[in-house]
């Protein structure tokens, strides 16, 4: 929805502007108001207005010096221009030049409707010209190698795609890359005196060694680059079909990595340890070849420099597997920081599945998964400013070890039930206390009240803060102001002898007949008949 900004010096001009214009039936989520051409400033730098409606003549900053600023920082802002007969002469050539559409005063508001309806017709055609297709494409290739390191990064963690959306990934970033098929990875660390380097230098290196490794890869293999957690550079390898391999193409993948070192060595003066994985299916098997990397670096390489390590006989010893759903994405932690309880719930089942259908899973992995557990529920409620015994109490804390994943699964489920019902209570509180603080504030300033100064006497953004008190009250803060002020004109016309602009004047309207309009469309009467009634 379209955000329009009502601007003019005389509050009673903005004021009727923006409830006599059936603004939200026309398209727009938000009405804006501004009694000078420095609050219209200010409005514009925070929210993101479409189009403005401003008076020529105004003191300290006009509307032609408003409208100037704003072509030369909001280029897409429209602006409407309202100008009286005698000034039109002199601002024409003004208007011609920056505004969108100008009107003469007094404004019609069936013409004032037209021009804006336009105007938000010639916005939609603009943005939808913006989003074309072909832009779309354009900055989708801009940012292709992006999307593509960051898909296998996903992969390498652990994320599992779907079939069917893996596929349409792999199309649409152009990744030859077959499931089903075997693919191996390497692994590159750069050494010391790469890590010497400063950030720039080291893109510009990290650059030049995914270009001699396309080179001395991509006439055997399929490649696909992207740079870990770890900062190490992964390159992942499926044979190619249409080359004939002699023998076993991990020979391929041994001689090119060898190159590798070599050539980054002699070009560049900085040395490599490169570790070749075994082959697996892709994707199903990326991850586990990754992990055999990264532990083959950490227990055969760890701070030796220059080392060349093929894993693929590693496999002397079974391997004890890791309780992998504990640690792909999305984490734990970041589903507790985003309140994500149903992905919490599905976490939990995948674990727990986990340990029930895998033969090689044992005691040990259970403790694993509840200390894992345990430590996101601590995380969760202290980042909330709470023990978590306070919230569970100490018996949920201090039962003995399980001996199955039942076990672990109900006693988690009941962790997590109390802390999403602490956290839905503490949110309820925390409404509560907001819409009294915004109610008194409103009560003690009638005289003077805006969106933005409730805003910052409860320390939030405008936006933010309208859309919270929607939701809990199911008005608007506009509403209930308008609603305050004609209760407490109705109290002062019946129990004060104040004069009915001296009302008017109390309450904030600067324009004694606005203020009469504004009763008589809350009393049914006006302020005269009103207390002519109660006498």
């Amino acid at each position: 929805m379209h955000q329009i900004l009502l601007v003019d010096d005389e509050p009673y001009v903005v004021d009727d502007l923006s409830i006599s214009i059936p603004w939200a039936e026309m398209g727009f989520g938000q009405v804006h108001k501004a009694y000078s051409g420095y609050e219209a400033l200010e409005l514009l730098q925070r929210y993101p207005i479409d189009i403005v409606v401003t008076d020529i003549n105004m003191p300290e900053l006009s509307g032609t010096e408003l409208i100037a600023a704003i072509r030369k920082r909001w280029k897409h802002i429209r602006v409407v221009m309202l100008t009286g007969y005698a000034e039109f002469e002199y601002a024409r050539k003004a208007i011609e030049e920056q505004a969108s559409a100008y009107l003469l005063k007094p404004i019609a508001n069936d013409q004032l409707i037209a021009v804006i309806g336009k105007l938000q017709e010639k916005l939609r055609s603009d943005w939808e010209a913006w989003s074309s297709h072909q832009r779309t494409m354009q900055t989708f290739r801009e940012h292709l190698p992006i999307l593509r390191d960051r898909l296998l990064g996903e992969l390498l963690q652990g994320r599992k795609l779907p079939g069917p959306q893996l596929q349409e990934r792999l199309d649409q970033f152009d990744l030859p890359f077959r499931a089903g098929l075997p693919v191996c990875l390497a692994v590159v660390r750069p050494e010391e005196f790469f890590r010497r380097q400063d950030m720039h230098s080291m893109l510009l290196f990290e650059y030049a060694i995914i270009n001699i490794a396309q080179e001395l890869f991509q006439d055997r293999f399929l490649i696909w680059s992207c740079k870990d957690v770890h900062d190490y550079l992964v390159f992942l390898l499926q044979p190619r079909e249409d080359v004939e391999h002699d023998g076993n193409p991990g020979n391929g993948v041994a001689q090119a990595a060898y190159q590798l070192q070599n050539h980054v060595s002699t070009l560049m003066g900085g040395g490599l340890s490169v570790v070749t994985t075994g082959w697996g299916d892709f994707p199903d098997q990326v991850y586990t070849l990754y992990q055999s990397a990264i532990s083959a670096i950490r227990q055969h390489i760890g701070s030796e420099t220059g080392i060349y390590l093929d894993t693929t006989d590693n496999s002397s010893s079974q391997p004890v597997e890791i309780l992998q759903p504990l640690y792909e994405p999305p984490l734990l932690f970041h589903m507790f920081e985003a309140n994500n309880w149903q992905g919490i719930e599905d976490k939990l089942n995948a674990i727990v599945s986990e340990l029930v259908h895998s033969p090689e899973r044992s005691l040990e992995h259970i403790q694993e998964a509840r200390l894992h557990l345990e430590t996101a529920f601590y995380y969760f409620a202290h980042k909330n400013n709470k023990l978590l015994s306070e919230i569970v109490g100490n018996p949920l804390l201090e039962q003995a070890p399980f001996q199955t994943p039942d076990k672990l699964r109900e006693w988690a489920m009941e962790v997590i039930l109390l802390l999403r019902e602490h956290t839905d209570s503490e949110r309820r509180n925390s409404r509560t206390v907001l819409i009294r603080k915004v109610h008194e504030y409103i009560n003690r300033n009638l005289h003077y009240v805006s969106l933005q100064a409730i805003a910052d006497h409860v320390q939030m953004h405008p936006v933010y803060l309208s859309k919270m008190y929607k939701l809990e009250t199911g008005k608007r803060i506009s509403d209930y102001i308008s609603q305050v002020k004609m209760e407490k004109a109705a109290y002062l016309l019946i129990h004060t002898p104040l004069k009915i602009y001296e009302v008017s004047s109390e309450l904030g309207y600067s324009n004694a007949h606005y203020f009469i309009k504004l009763f008589k469309e809350y009393a049914g009467m006006t302020p005269h008949e009103y207390r002519d009634r109660a006498l």
